[in-house]
């Protein structure tokens, strides 16, 4: 019984950070609620665990935490599945006396139940501060409901992801399995979308510039996961002997296409230190969109291959009319066997820090061909591991070399 909520436990955190918008929305309860500190957990009767947390009270709970399920209100919240809620706790005729806020040092505080699609409590969306605040609002409790709502909708379908990425894995060496793989992703992955403009357009409509700016950010995201899909597919037709299609025109903005996407990565992992200079003085004719998918599969794969500790350098310029995109990274040096194949489709020379089924970098070098470029790939010890695109700046096709 204890092994399995133990899988039970790890299988919820798992899922939880999988899903790469939970930060940006947790900030959304934070600014809508004037709420400091903001988690999702996961509660059983007997098991507390913090799945996310966005802690600006100084509470000390981290990722992964366990709290004793017996001292917390998240129980109540699980045997009613009814939302608590309350703005002082010492003003409040029955929580004024509770041990809870008095343990954990909250004075505000509102928890609501994450129920799946099957019925099955997931776990509690929370947020609590120290101090008074405007908990039990029309306003408040319409945003955690609404939120709660959306994160049980993104929870079952990241465990739908899962499930089939699973089977997918285990199937991977039968024969027709690739193929498999790209309809199920491509037909799957379309419903979370629905799921993240939903909650984009939730985020947009609040009174909270922040929430505004992560609500846009979020459905940048979404835009960004489609045109993954519409990859996904090209490459399937690739295999079937089609070339991607891209469609090139001129643009002077090219800098800041990047640069949303180096933003996304910053927010999507803070711990992260990611340095980027782009500068496309020049109008460059190319498809932008590609181009920041190709971008942001580069920097995936520096975030799950790179050392943690250093810096992932992004570098954009143009050089002899051509222009370049480079994404350096810090950590053990590629092999040079690994190298010759690390564009191939499915291949990835380690599994470290990547659930990925292999497609990224195969996706960035048929964006490169498209544009009638190049992308590269060297990796030593002084020099760290650079991938380095190089297009003409008119859109004519380069020199094979």
């Amino acid at each position: 019984m204890e092994i399995q909520l133990n899988q039970d436990a790890d299988r919820s955190l798992a899922t939880i950070t999988g899903i790469k918008v939970i930060n940006p929305i947790l900030e959304i309860v934070r600014a809508q609620t004037g709420m400091r500190f903001a988690a999702i957990a996961w509660v059983t009767a007997t098991r507390w665990r913090a799945c996310a947390v966005l802690d600006g009270a100084g509470l000390g709970v981290r990722v992964g935490d366990e709290l004793d399920v017996d001292t917390t209100i998240c129980k109540d919240v699980l045997s009613t599945r009814q939302m608590v809620a309350f703005d002082d706790a010492l003003a409040d005729p029955f929580y004024s006396t509770h041990h809870t806020p008095r343990l954990y040092g909250f004075r505000a505080y509102v928890s609501v139940p994450i129920i799946l699609a099957d019925g099955t409590h997931f776990g509690n969306l929370c947020a609590l501060d120290p101090e008074p605040r405007d908990a039990t609002s029309e306003r408040a409790r319409a945003v955690l409901q609404s939120t709660a709502e959306i994160l049980a909708r993104l929870i079952d379908e990241e465990e739908a992801i899962s499930r089939t990425r699973l089977a997918l894995v285990q199937e991977r060496d039968m024969a027709g399995a690739r193929e498999r793989f790209l309809a199920v992703v491509a037909h799957d992955l379309r419903n979370p979308l629905f799921t993240m403009h939903t909650a984009a357009e939730l985020m947009l409509r609040g009174a909270e510039p922040a929430a505004a700016k992560l609500g846009a950010r979020l459905k940048s995201s979404a835009a960004r996961m489609t045109r993954l899909i519409d990859d996904l597919v090209d490459f399937s037709r690739g295999r079937a002997g089609a070339a991607m299609t891209v469609t090139q025109a001129l643009h002077t903005d090219l800098a800041e296409f990047l640069e949303a996407v180096v933003d996304e990565a910053r927010d999507g992992h803070p711990d992260r230190v990611i340095e980027s200079s782009l500068d496309y003085p020049a109008a460059v004719r190319c498809d932008p969109d590609r181009l920041q998918q190709l971008l942001s599969n580069l920097l995936g794969n520096a975030i799950a291959y790179g050392d943690a500790r250093s810096p992932i350098a992004v570098q954009g310029f143009v050089e002899d009319g051509r222009v370049v995109l480079e994404v350096r990274n810090w950590g053990a040096v590629i092999a040079p066997e690994v190298l010759e194949r690390v564009f191939d489709a499915f291949y990835r020379g380690s599994t470290a820090g990547d659930s990925s089924m292999g497609l990224g970098l195969n996706i960035c070098l048929q964006i490169a061909q498209a544009h009638g470029g190049r992308l590269s790939a060297s990796s030593s010890a002084t020099a760290g591991t650079r991938f380095r695109l190089e297009f003409a700046l008119d859109g004519s096709s380069l020199a094979a070399g």
